[in-house]
Order: structure tokens, then C-alpha cells, then sequence
């Protein structure tokens, strides 16, 4: 007997809504798998350009206007042929903006398009600012690790150098972001020691080619900070950027190096992976706990301990004299997490909250005033190293 046709239309339907339900589900795994990939998956391409140049004149460049061009402070610009220094804002319209220029290296005219970076340099310490320096392998469990060894000037205190200063890079990033401070760490009298680690141009791979968000990373420090024991520190400040500051905090937790650490200096650092997820996700106009299936590709791919990669679960670890640098303006990594970090650690946080740019960018708004903080927190760990009782 043929099924009535209320039954056949009621199959009919409940067959339609399962396979809408399969399909909708096919693609909300894919999408979280798609942007999984974004924090897991290492990228180093490089950044797009497009600001274009209208005029080059002496001492000046004129660009056509967007978020990029219009950003105040101090950035570095690339193109296929060159690179250049953009300075402070001389002057803008609604179609363009001018900007004080320097150190032009290639070929720069109307019409071509540039990339703005907030790294600002690029080359190595001696090619961007005539700083001596050797190029060295920190021995490490995957192979040797390429980092910069750029040494503090000769009339800096001499205590002080017996602390190192270790300069992490962030996500997909690479050692030229250290090149900014490197100038204030030698006249402090730190040896600077710029790092690679794990899945950066020229450094071994993970052995799953991924990212780790810190969790395997945080060895590769470990590495780091043993090749400065071994080569004359007492003692080490680390400096993080965004991941960078991820990759610190693990050490912190989970390395017999820890005690050895003089001071932090942090700067926009991923303190919870979670919350950077959920940041994100609402950043895109989507409600936070969208990161959630996010979050659930990630535990499929590297099985991460969430509450083991959130420095604010973890506050006792941090018990050192540190210094937080995070823009307000960052959409990439919250600075509600920073202020938390702050107002837990009032004893041990310096706290800088820096107006206007965006990630990682707090040195590019006002170098001077920047550095000139930096010293100040440096000159300070290096003084109680004098102190007779002092480590």
C-alpha cells in the first residue's frame, strides 16, 4: 500500500531539513577549520601594498590617503624594489597625506605602491643601523635557531651586562621588530639577543608544521635563555611581542630557567588565547561565543591546555618587575586583558596605555617617549645587579 501523501510531504520534509542541517553544519566545521588555519598554519608572506605614491620630493612623500597613510607616528615602507622610513605627518587632505621620509634604499617614484610596516626596519642590525653583530645558532632541541647577538656600547655600566636581554617576536613575525629597542638596550648595557624559533623563515619546522600558541614554542626560549647562561649572563629580561608574550608566559610556568628571569617587558602580549579568539570573532561583528567552533578546530589539530595558555589563571608566575606596553586602538589582541594582567599585579606591573595605533605599533606612535620608558625600566633591573646583595 502506497504511503498517504501527508506522510510522503512529511518525509519529504524532515529529509530536506536534515540534509539544510548537514549543510549548514559542513560549513560551519569548515569555516572553523578555514580560520583555525589562521592561528595555526605559519604564513610569512608578505604584507599587501597598497598605498600609492604621488609625489617623492626631498625629505617628503606624498601618498594617497587610507588607514595606513593617515596613521601617525613612525612605520617603514616596502616595495618591490626598496625600502624607505616614513616619519610624522607634514600634511594632509582629504586625497592625500605627506610625510617626512628617510633612508630611501631602490628606486621610489610616482605610481608605485607601497607597503607600510610597522617593524619599520629591514635587513639585519648592521645593515639598518650600522650596529656590529654576529649572526648565531642557538642550539635547541629541533636544530639551531638563527638569532642576532648585537653586543651593548662599550661605556654602558658593566654590571648591567651581565643580564642579557631576549627579544621575542609575535605571530608569523620575525626578529627585525626587536631592531626598534635594540639601540636603547645597548646604551642600557644589555647584549641583545633577537631569537628565531620554531616554523620562522630559516628555523626548523615543528614536527606537525604548526603553531603551538606558545605551548612547544616556549622551549625554543628555554633554548635562548640557556645559550645566554652559557655565554656569561647571571641573569635575563625578556622582552615578548603579542605571541611573543604567550611564548614568555609558558616559560614562565614551565621552565627550571624561570628564576633566572630579572624582569618582563611585554608589549600587546597574548595573555589568553581564548579571549584573543573571542576578540576577534567580535571584531568581525559576530557575537564572541562564535569562537567557540574556533576554538573546537584548534583542540582537533594541536589539543591545546586553554587554562594552561592563560597567563591571568596563572598571576603568581609573574611575580618580577614588569613592563606593559598595549594600544587601545589594537584589533588584534585585547587590551582588557592587559588591564586585567595590571590591576591583579599592581606591585610588579609598570603600565603604559598608548592612545591612537593599532598592534604592536605603541613604538612607532612616539619612539622617544617609548624608549626613553624602556631605559628608565632597564636602568632600574641594572642597578639593584650592582647592589651588593644582589643576584
Amino acid at each position: 500500500m502506497a504511503a498517504p501523501t501527508w506522510l510522503r510531504r512529511h518525509l519529504r520534509a524532515v529529509v530536506a531539513a536534515c540534509v539544510a542541517g548537514l549543510v549548514v553544519l559542513g560549513i560551519a566545521v569548515a569555516a572553523s577549520w578555514h580560520f583555525s588555519s589562521f592561528v595555526l598554519v605559519p604564513d610569512h608572506s608578505e604584507s599587501p601594498r597598497q598605498t600609492r605614491v604621488e609625489a617623492v620630493e626631498p625629505g617628503r612623500i606624498v601618498l594617497s590617503r587610507d588607514e595606513h597613510s593617515s596613521q601617525p607616528g613612525v612605520y617603514g615602507l616596502s616595495w618591490q624594489a626598496g625600502h624607505a622610513i616614513a616619519g610624522p605627518i607634514l600634511g594632509e587632505n582629504a586625497d592625500t597625506v605627506t610625510r617626512r621620509l628617510r633612508d630611501v634604499s631602490g628606486y621610489l617614484a610616482p605610481g608605485i605602491e607601497i607597503g607600510f610596516d610597522s617593524r619599520v626596519y629591514s635587513g639585519d642590525p648592521r645593515q639598518d643601523q650600522g650596529l656590529p653583530f654576529a649572526s648565531v645558532g642557538v642550539p635547541d632541541p629541533l636544530g639551531p635557531m638563527p638569532a642576532w647577538l648585537v653586543p651593548p656600547v662599550r661605556s654602558a655600566p658593566g654590571a648591567a651586562k651581565r643580564t642579557w636581554a631576549i627579544v621575542v617576536h609575535g605571530h608569523n613575525g620575525d626578529r627585525q621588530i626587536g631592531l626598534r629597542v635594540v639601540p636603547t638596550l645597548r646604551c642600557a648595557g644589555y647584549p641583545a639577543l633577537l631569537i628565531s624559533y620554531r616554523n620562522d623563515l630559516g628555523a626548523p619546522d615543528s614536527p606537525d608544521g604548526l603553531h603551538h600558541l606558545g605551548e612547544t614554542e616556549w622551549i625554543d626560549l628555554q633554548a635562548a635563555v640557556s645559550y645566554a647562561l652559557d655565554h656569561g649572563a647571571r641573569r635575563v629580561v625578556l622582552l615578548g611581542y603579542s605571541m611573543g608574550g604567550a611564548l614568555i608566559g609558558q616559560f614562565m610556568q614551565r621552565s627550571p630557567l624561570a628564576k633566572r628571569v630579572a624582569a618582563l617587558v611585554l608589549d600587546a602580549p597574548v595573555l589568553d588565547w581564548r579571549s584573543v579568539l573571542e576578540f576577534n570573532a567580535e571584531q568581525l561583528g559576530l557575537p564572541g561565543f562564535l569562537a567557540r567552533p574556533v576554538e573546537g578546530a584548534i583542540d582537533l589539530r594541536i589539543d591545546p591546555d586553554w587554562d594552561g595558555l592563560d597567563a591571568l589563571q596563572h598571576r603568581s608566575d609573574f611575580h618580577l618587575p614588569i613592563l606593559l606596553f598595549h594600544s587601545t586602538e589594537d584589533a588584534l589582541v585585547p587590551i582588557s586583558d592587559s588591564d586585567e594582567f595590571a590591576a591583579e599585579l599592581p606591585r610588579w606591573v609598570t603600565y603604559y596605555r598608548v592612545p591612537v595605533v593599532g598592534h604592536t605599533e605603541s613604538w612607532n606612535l612616539n619612539p622617544a617617549l617609548y624608549e626613553r620608558r624602556l631605559r628608565r625600566f632597564l636602568l632600574q633591573i641594572g642597578a639593584k645587579a650592582r647592589r651588593p646583595d644582589g643576584p
